[in-house]
């Protein structure tokens, strides 16, 4: 099996595109694209070695980890896809421990390495059977919230509203097609048989095997929520797709200023720099219609190091921009508080360029976040849906994927300032 994934590098590089090929013997490689396969492999790992894990918040990622030596984190475009790579892996393991077994029934000196890959077999399979047990789960209490509200529908008006009615039922029948599919795989693992598939057997027209299998990647796109981010007019994702050069100058800031209402720890630092270079654009509009003409005319005036500089103004919003946008990266894995996931970012981002008065400020601002309820309440616009489970999987997934577009126009920002030599190092009260 062979394609695109996105690979996470790092927090400068974020989420990249890179071309996997999953070989016969087992052998995961990538290269920089399919176009350059041609100049060698990047990477490889045995997948037999690994341990392959879905995450459980993101529905589009998938990681394969060597304890202690080596780790891939990836991301496939659809969750059909990412289901593709894990069949494969899992089937590549499988065959692997297959052919392990019986070198081992030949040579009887090879009885504890047998031993070992059996037990390391069960292990993956209970691994998986919890990751199952743990969707069920979902799945149970969206089906008792659908339930729920169909009740509300029909008992608690005279008449029934019939379009919420039908826009109900219709997520209620999605959600049973999704745990009767989980259920399926479910009964897979634990009896190692993959042709007794509780999807294959006709339960009734509403729930056949196609649109059972269907009901994973279907379930996400029919449940969609009003948030933040879903309601953002400017979005980095309309920026990640041009150089440097390109980028324009007021949609920049205007996506900035829209970005740091997520929260207010950086805002007022924002939106200074966000003033000073737009009194530059001020003095002719024309002359500076992208970030580029702006910092390229003080390149040209020899004024980039001047305390009040448009270059001083966007290498600040950027770091700024960048703090934000770890943060949002951080608390989207779905495992810290808003706290820590805020903490994270500023040691990484702002910290080494702040005194220890401007330290203790940040640290203060830190503590008086939101707790992550609250901070989930206030990305709705309906509070009503703070309490559907999915809700928090959404925003959590809307926030991986808002840091990305967010890392990549940030890094070509960044890449322009050390190619000119415009980073400073200066410690700032």
């Amino acid at each position: 099996m062979e394609g695109t994934l996105l690979k996470w590098t790092n927090y400068y590089n974020g989420w990249q595109p890179r071309y996997f090929v999953l070989n016969e013997n087992g052998i995961l490689s990538y290269y920089k694209s399919h176009e350059l396969i041609h100049e060698g492999c990047k990477g490889s790992c045995l997948v037999l070695a690994c341990e392959v894990k879905a995450h459980p918040n993101d529905s589009l990622r998938f990681d394969l980890i060597i304890p202690g030596e080596q780790f891939f984190c990836l991301k496939a475009k659809t969750q059909q896809e990412r289901q593709h790579w894990l069949v494969a892996l899992g089937s590549c393991k499988s065959r692997g421990t297959k052919s392990t077994t019986t070198t081992t029934t030949i040579t009887s000196n090879n009885n504890n390495n047998n031993t070992s890959t059996l037990i390391s077999h069960l292990s993956a399979i209970d691994h998986d059977l919890k990751l199952k047990v743990q969707e069920l789960r979902l799945y149970e209490t969206v089906l008792m919230q659908r339930i729920h509200a169909i009740k509300s529908i029909v008992n608690d008006t005279p008449t029934p509203n019939v379009k919420d009615l039908d826009k109900t039922s219709s997520m209620l029948s999605i959600t049973c097609d999704a745990f009767i599919q989980t259920l399926d795989e479910c009964v897979k693992l634990a009896t190692n048989d993959s042709t007794n598939s509780l999807s294959q057997r006709k339960l009734s027209d509403e729930f056949n095997s196609t649109k059972s299998l269907n009901a994973i990647s279907i379930l996400p796109k029919q449940m969609i929520y009003r948030t933040f981010f879903s309601e953002l007019h400017l979005k980095f994702s309309a920026l990640s797709s041009l150089s440097f050069n390109e980028i324009p100058s007021e949609l920049f800031l205007s996506t900035c200023e829209q970005y740091c209402n997520l929260i207010g720890t950086c805002r007022s630092d924002a939106n200074k720099c966000i003033n000073i270079l737009r009194k530059k654009m001020s003095n002719d509009s024309n002359q500076f219609p992208t970030l580029f003409s702006i910092i390229n005319n003080e390149i040209i005036s020899q004024i980039t190091k001047e305390k009040d500089s448009a270059t001083n103004a966007l290498l600040w919003l950027k770091r700024n921009m960048h703090f934000l946008a770890c943060f949002i990266h951080e608390f989207g894995q779905g495992d810290k508080t808003v706290e820590d996931a805020m903490n994270k970012a500023y040691r990484q981002i702002l910290k080494s360029f702040h005194t220890w008065t401007t330290r203790g400020v940040y640290s203060l601002a830190i503590q008086s976040v939101p707790n992550n309820e609250d901070f989930f309440i206030s990305l709705t616009i309906d509070r009503n849906d703070a309490q559907d489970i999915l809700f928090e999987r959404q925003v959590l997934n809307e926030m991986l994927e808002h840091s990305t577009h967010m890392f990549i126009v940030l890094n070509k920002i960044n890449d322009f300032y050390i190619q000119y030599k415009l980073e400073s190092d200066e410690i700032i009260d």
